[in-house]
């Protein structure tokens, strides 16, 4: 049986080899999602009690932005020309089964065209702004109606992602012909990947990903496959970005140990669509705290104009010039909102450091292994440096860690001109000591 019948426990009526243009693809010209003759009562009644009686007009002004002002291509080769033939989009993203192409970004041009058009003026007064006004005094996230909806949007549609329609014969195909999935790392479990969810959180065979200085406790290793973003200060215990002040405490949401990072290291990477989204420990020790954060799922979407064509991208780096200014997001500091994951490790070199999964978009799954979760059958669960801590079900993702002042990391590659540098799980991040 080759890898591929081995994947979906099926014959294949067409082969596919690794790196290869697959022989059925889904054209860029056609929409990927199925739009259903009749709007989904999920999204119908959701807008509506979100938005009000006049959701649909809403909808036609946010739409009418997006193609008048913006040009998004997209909208006019899926004929998406008003807010009828959007929820009708929404409602097929309910039950879709995601394609890939060559380039890797069938999947994100759904993702992003959902989220540019919730971001147009008509309607984005009605979401929860990326502000530290947001905040509650406890730690949580004040999420309007509409942000609330999405979250359940992203969260049905994961439910989909875990069952056996989610995945196809020739959908799998398309994604075994992409070459940025690497599907040839990936561990294949004997009776093949039953759901889409399955396949998006892959493991990878034994050996894909070593751990660099397994013994050493000085050196952090990365605990994604993730594309470096920068690392900042954290001073009175917030990080300042484009002019607000973040708390660590928010972050963390009122941890017991959030006011031991104060000046320390914030640092933030991200993950797309098409990477490895299993995290691993990026230091050995002992687990004193691991949990799921409830909050936002958003994606701060930008349009940009290539050959004439105006396409979406998603906007997560904040590509750092000098020493203190930041080229961010309009909406900057949306790790601190998102759904995430927190987990800090007890470190006897490092001190205690922050793991923090962010969910993006369609991620809103950020499942914590057991093993790792302190419990009163095991309060202090301990992990060695690259063991296993999480996953991501469906979506791109960012990974955020918080370093305490006493570690003095020098993280490679944080003022060197390297941000945007991909990394592997296990390869170096930093090491403790000789930072500032």
């Amino acid at each position: 049986m080759d890898f591929e019948e081995q994947a979906l426990g099926a014959k294949l009526d067409v082969g596919v080899s690794f790196g290869t243009k697959p022989a059925a693809q889904t054209p860029a010209r056609i929409c990927p999602v199925t739009l259903p003759e009749e709007i989904d009562p999920f999204v119908s009644n959701g807008l509506e009690t979100a938005l009000g009686e006049e959701w649909l007009s809403i909808l036609d002004g946010a739409v009418d932005i997006a193609r008048q002002k913006h040009q998004i291509q997209e909208l006019f080769d899926w004929e998406i020309t008003d807010g009828t033939a959007f929820a009708k989009f929404a409602s097929g993203m309910l039950k879709w089964v995601p394609t890939e192409n060559a380039s890797a970004k069938v999947t994100y041009d759904v993702i992003c065209l959902f989220y540019f058009v919730f971001d147009q003026s008509s309607d984005i007064v009605y979401q929860t702004k990326i502000d530290t006004a947001s905040i509650n005094q406890d730690g949580s996230v004040k999420i309007t109606p509409l942000s609330k909806w999405m979250v359940d949007f992203a969260q049905k549609i994961g439910e989909f992602m875990d069952s056996p329609d989610s995945l196809t014969v020739e959908s799998f195909q398309t994604f075994a012909g992409s070459p940025l999935y690497h599907l040839e790392q990936a561990e294949i479990p004997d009776e093949g990947f039953k759901t889409f969810n399955e396949l998006f959180a892959r493991k990878l065979k034994e050996g894909m990903r070593p751990v660099s200085c397994p013994d050493d406790d000085r050196v952090i290793v990365y605990p994604a496959d993730s594309t470096f973003d920068g690392a900042w200060p954290v001073d009175n215990g917030t990080v300042s970005i484009k002019g607000l002040d973040w708390p660590i405490s928010a972050l963390l949401e009122n941890s017991d140990h959030a006011d031991s990072f104060d000046g320390g290291i914030w640092m933030h990477a991200f993950l797309n669509t098409f990477d490895y989204h299993r995290q691993h420990a990026p230091v050995s020790g002992t687990v004193v705290e691991a949990k799921n954060i409830m909050g936002l799922a958003y994606l701060n979407v930008i349009p940009e104009t290539i050959d004439g064509e105006t396409h979406l991208r998603p906007h997560r780096n904040f590509n750092k010039y000098g020493d203190d200014d930041l080229d961010a997001p309009d909406d900057p500091g949306y790790q601190f909102l998102q759904l995430r994951g927190s987990v800090v490790i007890q470190n006897d070199i490092l001190g205690y450091v922050a793991v923090l999964p962010i969910g993006m978009a369609q991620v809103s799954s950020v499942v914590l292994n057991e093993a790792i979760v302190p419990s009163s059958d095991n309060p202090r669960p301990t992990v060695k440096k690259g063991d296993e801590i999480s996953h991501f079900e469906f979506g791109g993702s960012d990974i955020v860690l918080v370093f305490q002042a006493a570690a003095k990391p020098l993280i490679l590659g944080a003022n060197s001109g390297v941000n945007g540098q991909k990394y592997l799980v296990g390869e170096p991040l930093g090491v403790a000591g000789l930072g500032a």
